[in-house]
Formats: structure tokens, sequence, C-alpha cells
């Protein structure tokens, strides 16, 4: 049975290669299905595999006359559900209705009742993000031969014979991304060939393995004669799983060298899911096809609705959460839910037309309802028979009190002493991540299998895993390459991994000290958290069409989704790292290599820490590619703080969070989140506020690009004018009285035009404020340049104070500004303006 997963798995997803052959220069005429088993025949003679990329037709294998058994009925009736319609009679590209030229269109397109216009143009996955446009005249002939050539050149690197089944979907995911799965013109083309490809063979897979497990083997009788009746049946079962406690996990630590294991804690957990989901998916018989998505601690997996791979995949989540246990107390737990499932239900055409969403929610449900009660009286009482240290020794790092070690830098327990001992490998880029099933030389994390076995993770050079390949393949289990395709290895996979990190001279990751030495103005690190606005809510309903003619369900597909997964989780994974290695915002920071690193990017979400100014424009520039990314359909919040390199990283995390929540609450003119919330919580009429918190066009055009601009006309640009002139305005703005008389005459003398009747917040010393500006005018003796441009900076000045809204957004600007202008001696008169919970974040 595995030989026919394998089979059925690698029909699906080349069943459809004919179709890049024929949107080449190289057009022959012919059904694109028997050029593409022409082409694959190059590279293999299994007739299986041949046989499911030439007859994946109706009107083909009606009439060609296969075996009952043949394994080309899986791959057909896969490749209908995954399309989600059933195939039209008559296919073919150049007939009729199908344009070669047409482009890929953007997923967004359709996303939250957008009705965008963007498309792809065709390329293969690279470093550089491949904006959707709006795209007019373009012929792709030359784009599709250059995928040929690079997808041949993949395929040579594979041997059918061997288990490269990972490899092969690498080479489909670099090549077919961005090239639509149909260029019919009935059809809308936001699907690439790679994710219908992806979930055809997902499909396949399951299909083989429940009709085994019904005992039938009949599939001309099954899925041809009878295809409806399958339809309704639940052949499938989704699988979801979750981490729980992820930022306890990651952020509960205080030490010398915190960012080292905060890097290494959040890579840890990357590969713990990952190997958590291969685990389950061996156990069942499957590849990573069926894996539809792994990102923030989260898997869905496609599994077949058979009692064995059910009861597999609960085992195996039951294991490894007894060893979890064991190592790491109750810091970690998977939470899981499973939810059987029709093809019918997948591509949404029952009569509930909630029946695809319900799907989502059963399992969301089933994973909230585990995280209430997740061990029993029995491992209860074995966590509170847990032996301390006698001694009262605890590990310095992260506080617990057992399996400790002493080391030079101190009492630390054996699994930091780990972290601390392969952070190093984990920043070079050309590591390689090997899964052994024993010890071998170097420092190591535990994984663990399936039947909760213990796993060692090592993080290796090429050289030495071509040489551990070669001498000892028994050890390896398996093999993760972060962003780099890696064909010539088996059991070989590639991981999107959002890694990028500045180092000091050494090669090390540099410390907090090390990053906020290299900041601008105040000494200080930056941390931003950011997250996808609505996620869940776009996944289960984002593709349903309100108040739509038609069937409004009709784009909620799993397809759909799996593309919508897999385009946010490159976004934070993959493309993240060419953002921050050519930064592009520069009114704080040069453009170019940011100095930063990323802690964690999840599938919808990233942490940032770095030079207080370069994490700032980096925000800018990654809120800015996502919203080009998604045509605005989607939108992020963030919180973003500034702290002394030496302020606790559990804080630092934690007030953090707070402004990102803060961001999330924030409503605005034209809509609600979409917001960044900075600086930290201040103390207004006696009550804490996030007083910093702006929807992202108003922090970046009129706080940063409006009045941070005009302050910096003035105070950047000659020597008259220092920041205590702005800490003394700053003073004024804080204060909450007002004049109306003063205003209407002030304004006179400033020639600053107001209508009446005036109805203001209470707001500053008017009269105060215009003296304090007065004052300070250039003399007689000053270029008139200046005095120009000293005068429009007081009205300007003087206009902001007079609005609330204008007046915090000054407020703001000054303080980045003195910030980003200042010397250390000056930080203790500015501080007291933006305390935290803690009175301390600075």
């Amino acid at each position: 049975m595995h030989d026919f997963v394998k089979r059925v798995t690698i029909g699906g997803l080349l069943h459809d290669i004919g179709k890049v052959l024929h949107r080449g220069t190289n057009v022959d005429g012919r059904a694109h299905s028997i050029s593409g088993q022409e082409w694959v025949n190059k590279f293999t003679d299994d007739q299986n595999i041949l046989d499911c990329i030439r007859y994946h037709h109706h009107q083909e294998i009606a009439r060609a006359g296969l075996k009952r058994d043949s394994l080309a009925y899986i791959v057909y009736l896969a490749d209908n559900i995954s399309s989600g319609v059933d195939r039209r009679e008559i296919e073919g590209e150049g007939a009729k209705g199908f344009d070669r030229s047409r482009p890929q269109e953007s997923i967004y397109n359709l996303l939250n009742n957008a009705k965008g216009k963007a498309a792809h143009k065709v390329a293969a996955i690279r470093e550089k993000i491949n904006y959707p446009q709006e795209i007019e005249a373009y012929n792709p002939a030359s784009d599709y031969n250059n995928l040929i050539f690079g997808l041949s050149e993949g395929l040579r690197g594979i041997d059918f014979q061997d288990e490269l089944v990972n490899s092969l979907l690498e080479v489909a995911e670099a090549y077919w991304s961005y090239i639509p799965s149909s260029t019919y013109l009935g059809e809308v083309s936001d699907i690439s060939l790679f994710d219908h490809s992806k979930i055809t063979a997902a499909l396949a897979a399951g299909i083989v393995l429940y009709l085994a497990s019904q005992k039938k083997d009949d599939y001309h009788l099954e899925l041809f004669e009878n295809r409806h009746s399958f339809y309704e049946e639940k052949a499938f079962c989704l699988f979801s799983c979750d981490i729980s406690g992820i930022q306890q996990f990651i952020y509960t630590i205080s030490s010398k060298g915190a960012l080292k294991g905060l890097r290494s804690r959040s890579f840890y957990l990357e590969l713990l899911l990952e190997n958590l989901a291969d685990e389950i998916l061996s156990a069942c018989s499957l590849y990573r096809t069926n894996l539809l998505y792994t990102g923030g601690g989260h898997a869905y997996i496609l599994l077949p609705n058979t009692a064995e791979a059910k009861t597999k995949a609960e085992e195996a989540i039951e294991n490894i959460n007894r060893k979890l246990m064991e190592v790491y107390d109750v810091r970690l737990f998977v939470a899981y839910g499973l939810q059987e499932c029709s093809a019918n239900e997948l591509m949404n055409k029952t009569e509930d037309q909630e029946g695809y969403s319900n799907i989502f929610r059963s399992v969301a449900a089933q994973v909230s309802e585990r995280k209430l009660r997740r061990y029993s009286a029995a491992q209860l009482r074995q966590l509170n028979s847990r032996k301390i240290d006698q001694a009262g020794r605890e590990c310095r790092v992260c506080g617990v009190s057992s399996s400790l070690v002493e080391r030079k830098e101190g009492t630390i327990c054996q699994t930091c002493a780990a972290f601390t001992d392969i952070s190093r490998m984990l920043i070079k880029p050309d590591s390689v991540f090997v899964v052994a099933n024993q010890e071998i030389n170097g420092p190591s994390l535990l994984l663990f299998s399936n039947l909760g076995e213990e796993l060692f993770f090592y993080a290796l050079e090429v050289n030495e895993v071509k040489k551990l390949l070669k001498n000892s393949p028994d050890k390896v289990v398996r093999i993760y390459s972060k962003n780099t395709y890696r064909t010539g290895f088996s059991l070989a996979t590639k991981l999107w991994l959002g890694d990028y990190a500045v180092t000091n001279p050494e090669g090390d990751l540099k410390t907090f000290a090390e990053l906020a030495e290299g900041s601008s103005g105040i000494r200080r690190i930056g941390v931003l958290r950011a997250d996808v606005d609505n996620m869940g809510a776009a996944f289960v309903n984002g593709f349903i069409r309100e108040n739509a003619a038609e069937n409004k369900y009709r784009y909620l597909t799993l397809s759909r989704t799996a593309t919508l997964s897999r385009s946010l989780s490159i976004f934070f994974k993959y493309y993240l790292n060419d953002l921050l290695e050519n930064g592009e915002y520069s009114l704080l920071a040069p453009e170019g290599k940011r100095n930063v690193v990323v802690v964690y990017a999840g599938g919808d979400d990233l942490f940032i820490v770095g030079a207080w100014n370069e994490v700032l424009c980096a925000a800018i520039d990654i809120r800015r590619a996502f919203a080009r990314y998604t045509g605005n359909t989607l939108t992020m919040s963030a919180g973003f703080a500034i702290f002394e390199p030496g302020y606790p990283i559990t804080r630092m995390a934690a007030e953090t969070a707070d402004l990102e929540a803060k961001a999330k609450d924030n409503k605005y003119l034209g809509g609600v989140k979409n917001s960044i919330s900075l600086l930290g919580l201040e103390m207004n009429q006696e009550e804490l506020k996030a007083l910093h918190t702006y929807d992202w066009d108003t922090f970046e055009n009129q706080v940063l690009e409006e009045k941070y601009v005009v302050l910096d006309s003035i105070f950047s640009h000659t020597g008259d004018y220092g920041n205590s002139f702005l800490y003394n305005i700053l003073d004024l703005l804080r204060q909450a009285e007002v004049d109306t008389s003063e205003i209407v005459e002030k304004s006179k003398e400033l020639n600053i035009p107001l209508s009446l009747p005036l109805k203001l917040e209470p707001t500053i010393n008017i009269a105060r404020l215009a003296y304090l500006l007065a004052r300070r005018e250039p003399g007689q003796g000053a270029a008139a340049e200046l005095k120009q441009n000293y005068r429009d900076f007081a009205q300007k000045v003087y206009r902001w104070a007079l609005n609330p809204e204008e007046r915090r957004q000054l407020t703001t600007a000054i303080i980045i500004f003195t910030y980003y202008n200042r010397e250390e001696k000056e930080v203790s008169r500015n501080e007291r303006y933006t305390r935290s919970i803690s009175e301390g974040w600075l």
C-alpha cells in the first residue's frame, strides 16, 4: 500500500505538468495530458505515474480501457475535487475559451469582499516579492520557458524510485507558485498550479488509503461509475493541532545573552511543530503534500478517514505530550481536533452552505476543549511528585529547579544549556538541520517520535551532513534545510524560516547591548510585535461573497484556503528576510541592511528586536509591503516599545504585547485595528492610556512625514535650537487649560484664521506657547530663509496645538525626534513623559 500512496502522490503532483509546457513557445497542439506524460517519461518509466498524468480528464479516461484498479482513476477524481467542480467535457490548452497568456490572479482579489484585478507575473520563487499588479499586455511564453528549464534541472536531481517525494514537492513549489492552474476565461484564476497539484496529491493519497481500509480496489466502479456517490462519503478527515505555552516558553528567560535564548527557543518550537507534523504523516503513510499548513504553533493535515490514521494521529499527540511533560513540565502542550468530512463538504457543495466552514469550526472547538483539560489525574499526580533541587538552586535563565548543571556561566538547566550551545549554528545561512534517532557529535535539542521515542536535533554544515548520510544513514530520520532547496539530499525538506539576524564581528548573534549601541540618538533597543488582523475569520469566512447575486459560498474551497495560508506563510517566513536585508524607509535610519534580529516570524505574526530606530523603520517597510502584497484586503496591527538593553525580556514581551492589543482595539475615522501603538502607556487624567496609537497611514503621513519633517527642518539644519526648546514645547502640549479669548487674540497676531464659534476640548495655555515661539524667533541679522522657515514652523506648531488630534500627533513626533537627536545625558528629562506600567520601559 505504501507504493500505491507514493505513486498517486507523485501522479497527483505531476498530473498537470503539461500545462507548463503548453504555455511556453514550443506548443505542439496536443492535449497537455499527452505532452505532460511524454515529458515526465524522460525521468521515470513507472507506468502507474504516467497513466495518472495521461488520463486525468473524463473523456480520456472513459475511453482509455484501463484496468479497473488503475491508479489513474484516483488522480482523476482527486483532480475533480481539488478543482471544486467536475472537469468540463472538452479540455485542452488552446481550445476556445482559454488564454495561455493569462497570468495567475492574486488570491487576495476576492478576499473579504474585495473585487481586485491584480495578478502575478510568471516567475519562480525568489527572495524578492513577486507583487501582484494590474497586468494588461503580457506575453509570458519566455518566462514559462525559463521555468521549464529550471524544472528540468530540478527533476534530474530526483530519483523517482527513492523516497524523494518531498523533494519533488519543493521543486514544484519553486516553479509553479506563480502560474495559474486554469487559464479558462470563464473561471477565476487565483489558484496556482502548485496549490492545485498539491491538494490533488493530498486527496489522492487519502482516497487510496480510505478505499484500502474498505477493502475496495475496483477504482473504476468506486471513483468513475459511482463517483457522485463517493463525493458524499466521509472519506477524509481534517486534523488540526496547536502548541500551547509558546509565549511563556519563549519569553520567560532572564540572563546575559538572552537574545540567543529567544532565537533558539523560537526556532526550536518551529522544528517541534514541523517534526510533529512529519511524524504524524509518516505514521499514516503520507507525505508533506497532505500537510495543508504549519505556522504560529498551528498545523492542519488532511488524513484519510480510517480508524488506523485517526488512531495513529491521536496516539502520536498523546505520546509526544507525555514526553513534553517529562522534559518541560507543563510549559508545552499539544491540543488537537479531528473532523470527518466528505469531498462535497471540502468543495462546499452540500445543502448546508456552512458545511465547509463548519469543518474548521469543529476542529477549532475540539482544540479549545482539550486545552481546558490537558492532563489526566495520573499525570497530575506525576507532575506533583517531581523532585526539585534540594539545595534550592534554579536555572539562571528560565528559573526551573530540575536537571541542573554547573557551567562557567553559572547554574543552568540542561535544556537552556542546549539552546545556548546550538544557537550559533542556527543563525548560519547554510546550516542543515538533522533529526537523528541516536546521539552524534555536537550539541543537540530533543524532539520526539510518534511513538514517544527521543530524537535528536542537530544543526550541521553541509559537508557534515553528506558524511553522515554516507557513513551512518541509518541514524538519520529526516533533514530540514531553511529557505534553500536541497533536492540532492534524501529525506530532505525545505522550510521557510524568517531568520534574518545581524551578527557581530565574531559571527555571533548581537546582544541587546550591541544592538542598542548601533542605534541613532538614544542608545536603546526597539521591540516590535505585529499580527495580522482578523486572520481566523479570514480563513473561515474570508471568501464568502456577501450580497452576491449568485451563490455567496462559491469561492469557499479547500484549494483557496490552502493558497491563502501558504501565501501568508511565505510572506512572514521568507519574504520578510529580504525586506530587512534591503530596508527602504529612511527617515530614521539609512536604507539597506537593518540592524535587527527576527526572534519569531510565523504564519501571520512576528517579533523583531534591534536598534530602536531601525526597528521602527522596518515596521513601516513591512506594513507597506504587506498592504501591497494583499491588495489592502488584510491589515496588521503592531506594538512598538523602546527599552534599555538590560530590561527583563519577559517585561519587554509583555509590555509590547499590551501595546499590540491597544493597536487592535484602536478605532479611527474609516476603520478599526490596522494600527500601531508605540512608546508605552502614559498616565493621563489618572488613567494609564496608550496615547500614541494611530492607524498606519496617520502615523506615517501625519506624525512622521508631516510633523516630524517640520521639526527636522528647523532643529536638524541649524545649531540655534536645542532639544531644551522642544522639551518646553512638549511641557505646554501636556497642559490642559485654554482661554478662548486668548486663542482668538493670539491667532490674529500670528495671522492664523480661525472659524467661530470655537468648539475646543481643553488644550494648552496658548499664551505661553505663543510667547515661547515668539521668543525664539531668529534675530534681525538672521538669513531671510531661516526667518521664513521659522515663521512657517511657528504657525504650524501653533495651529496643531489648537486641535486635540493634531496636538497628540505633534507630541508623538517631538518624542521620536528627541530620541533620535539626543545624547545619553539628556535622557532623564524626557523619560518622565513616557512611563510604562512598570516605570522603566525606556
